[in-house]
């Protein structure tokens, strides 16, 4: 690098002022954008996990396709699925003696809370004592914290539920239910829509053949792969993927994920621009000082290098600032939104606040090319200004 242009540049990086506000900015602009990449990120992926695990899995094999449920045998695919679990659900009215909410009535047997599906939910059960004085002949149903809120119901009450038939030859019939347990995933719009109850129970309320179905989990590298699955599974069977049964909340996620990118974008090319301004800015306060190096002979091109080097530099130590402060506030957003719903924010229900923290480095590294190359344009091209001033100048300010 011509020594020139290093000293040039270096002069006007040391100098506090616009060059500072500069970097300030950007590292301001930064580490937002990083942490919201984070956070959308994060938060999706931990409510997609949600979804599969606690209300459909990642495939549904249904009835009336030619093959028997209970012919089917997940030790015949190791390589490939993690589980298979039967499950019966159907829809009610659940209400209490201050309040009502509508529920998907989830039958399970022992053995469906496996490791994957405790990793994203926790349980409250009734201490000893609790579950003596309650004891009773009703049947017990496993609710979430946030039906119970709204209820107002604990462990150990009672609540009635009003069937809605998935037969047209059924009709309305309530049945009255023990509270045994409370379950938190973390995600209020998912849990209020959950209760649990023993499959052998949920198989008289609701038709069996029409209600019930094989959730299966699938392993590793093939959670990506899920129509390879099904093409291993073969005919006969009704296999659903999750995302069929929740084609709003796929979609949502799809353009959510696109336009919060887009969003981010946008704000990027503000920002670099922004640079650019700052070197118009700085080429005008620096007038008289261009005006005399080009007096002791230095070139239109040197100037330019010198003053884009100086805001080019600032940029990017600005944008390498932000993405650390980004990723240091991004990866202990847990615990601050804890803090934040603990306080009772009710726009946080809406919210999962219990998620793994995922860095998109793609989407990252994408939104930081795109500050630098815009940067480096707009700067570059706001120099123009420089081949206009010459050593004349000297002399007609005076």
């Amino acid at each position: 690098m011509n020594s020139f242009v290093f000293r040039w540049s270096s002069k006007r990086i040391r100098k506090r002022g616009r060059l500072t506000s500069c970097l300030i900015l950007i590292a301001l602009v930064m580490a937002p954008l990083v942490c919201a990449l984070i956070f959308s990120d994060s938060m999706m992926e931990g409510i997609t996990s949600k979804y599969i695990y606690l209300s459909d899995g990642h495939l549904q094999l249904s009835y009336n396709y030619g093959k028997e449920l209970e012919d089917f045998d997940v030790s015949l695919y190791p390589d490939m699925l993690y589980s298979a679990d039967e499950v019966t659900t159907g829809y009610a009215l659940m209400y209490s003696a201050t309040g009502t909410s509508n529920v998907m009535v989830k039958g399970t047997d022992k053995d469906y809370f496996n490791d994957k599906r405790l990793d994203q939910i926790t349980f409250m059960v009734a201490s000893e004592s609790d579950s003596t004085a309650s004891a009773s002949n009703l049947k017990g149903i496993t609710i979430s914290r946030a039906t119970a809120k709204k209820l107002q119901v604990n462990i150990g009450d009672r609540v009635a539920l009003m069937i809605v038939p998935d037969n047209p030859d059924k009709v309305l019939r309530p049945v009255l239910c023990r509270i045994d347990s409370i379950f938190y995933s973390g995600y209020d719009q998912l849990d209020s829509l959950l209760c649990f109850v023993d499959i052998d129970y949920a198989k008289t309320l609701y038709s069996e053949k029409s209600s019930t179905s094989i959730e299966l989990l699938v392993k590793g590298d093939y959670m990506e792969k899920l129509d390879d699955v099904i093409a291993a599974l073969g005919d006969g069977y009704g296999i659903s993927k999750w995302n069929e049964y929740n084609v709003a909340v796929y979609e949502n996620f799809v353009t959510s994920r696109q336009m919060i990118f887009i969003i981010l974008l946008l704000v990027v090319v503000v920002a670099a621009f922004y640079t650019a301004s700052v070197a118009q800015q700085m080429v005008q306060d620096d007038m008289t000082d261009i005006a005399i190096a080009k007096l002791i002979g230095s070139s239109d091109t040197l100037v330019k290098k010198s003053a884009f080097l100086s805001v080019y530099a600032v940029t990017v130590i600005g944008m390498l600032i932000g993405i650390v402060l980004g990723l240091l506030i991004g990866c202990n957003l847990g615990p601050i939104l804890t803090g934040l719903s603990n306080l009772g924010l009710q726009s946080l229900s809406f919210y999962l606040l219990d998620f793994d923290i995922n860095v998109p480095w793609l989407s990252i590294l994408i939104i930081s090319l795109c500050l630098l190359a815009i940067s480096y344009v707009a700067i570059w091209l706001s120099l123009a200004k420089t081949r206009r001033i010459s050593p004349i100048q000297l002399f007609t300010s005076l």
